[in-house]
């Protein structure tokens, strides 16, 4: 099983899967994800690798489905043991086991990239999505879940059939952690959430939006980590991402799509990722907490400063990002060349 490791320091947690790489050549990056033929592909109905993958059948979609990962960051605690913390190294470090579970959200054409998704797929897959994590909530002994999607070699994808992933775990991801600390202060400080405060605020200024819908609102973060980096919010209080509806998820897709089409056209499909941050399993409903979509191109890598610092140098502002996003021309003449370039990916 693999193992979390929490830093001493700081608190954070990291997981340590040496299962997902063992030999030094699997650290050698390649910039494109394999592409199987179709007749190979571990994710296409009907091959003999998809026939080698663990279904999971509680769930699935005329557009999606759904497996175990293969090589799993949190694995499922089968036999029962213990997974409380221990002392290694004579008690001086603190560890724990990995339990949890990880599976793989499948979309079954092969062809389909994530900026062409119909709005049909993009529900489905949220759907889905949302149906595992119920499921896994309820039956499991996980404290949270986090759905992500990968796109392209520089985003961490593998594999070019499309597909999402799911973890689950016995702790609170140290981001999340971080926005629940914030979010409680602010509200102890305000009364009010500081999300649907956020939303009300760049609707009335509009520098910022991307886009929006009758649910949901797409902005360029104010204090954006990357280029282009947009986060995408319900209009309305809503601290658990599984308690979405039906309804309430073809808006989101419509909301997704949206900002995912505006950025296939305008930095030529780049890899980036996106990922659902709600509220721990172990939280039921929150006032100050809201959950959210973060989408992040991956257009630029962190030097030295950033990563040793972990403060972050943004060259590209998020309103001019916005901007451009909505299609406005005057900003096209100030779009750093570095952004305007044929992803490999």
């Amino acid at each position: 099983m693999p193992e979390l490791r929490q830093n001493i320091i700081t608190g954070d947690w990291v997981v340590v899967a040496p299962e997902r790489a063992k030999r030094p050549q699997d650290f050698i990056k390649t910039r494109n994800p394999h592409d199987h033929p179709k007749d190979d592909c571990p994710f296409c109905v009907g091959t003999e690798k998809y026939r080698q993958n663990k279904r999971v059948r509680q769930v699935a979609s005329e557009h999606v489905y759904v497996i175990e990962n293969r090589y799993p960051a949190f694995e499922e605690n089968e036999l029962g043991e213990s997974t409380k913390c221990y002392y290694a190294e004579g008690g001086f470090y603190r560890a724990r086991p990995s339990s949890g579970d990880h599976e793989v959200v499948v979309v079954k054409d092969h062809d389909l990239s994530l900026p062409k998704f119909s709005k049909t797929v993009a529900t489905d897959l949220f759907q889905v999505i949302r149906d595992r994590f119920l499921w896994i909530k309820q039956h499991e002994q996980v404290v949270s879940l986090i759905p992500i999607y990968n796109h392209g070699g520089e985003a961490g994808a593998s594999v070019v059939h499309p597909h999402a992933q799911l973890f689950a775990s016995g702790i609170v991801a140290n981001t999340v952690g971080r926005e629940m600390h914030g979010a409680e202060h602010y509200y102890d400080i305000n009364g009010s959430c500081v999300y649907c405060d956020m939303v009300s605020h760049e609707l009335e200024q509009r520098t910022r939006l991307v886009y929006e819908n009758d649910a949901f609102v797409a902005i360029n973060f104010f204090a954006s980590r990357f280029p282009f980096e947009t986060w995408v919010i319900p209009r309305r209080h809503e601290s658990q991402f599984e308690h979405a509806t039906n309804t309430h998820l073809e808006y989101l897709a419509d909301a997704m799509m949206a900002v995912l089409n505006r950025l296939d056209t305008v930095l030529h499909n780049p890899s980036l990722n996106f990922y659902i941050h709600t509220l721990p399993t172990i939280v039921d409903g929150s006032a100050s907490y809201h959950w959210h979509v973060e989408i992040t191109p991956r257009v630029t890598t962190y030097g030295g400063f950033e990563i040793g610092s972990d403060v972050i140098i943004n060259v590209m502002p998020p309103e001019a990002a916005a901007a451009y996003l909505r299609g406005e021309e005057a900003t096209k003449k100030s779009l750093p060349v570095m952004f305007m370039w044929n992803s490999p990916c």
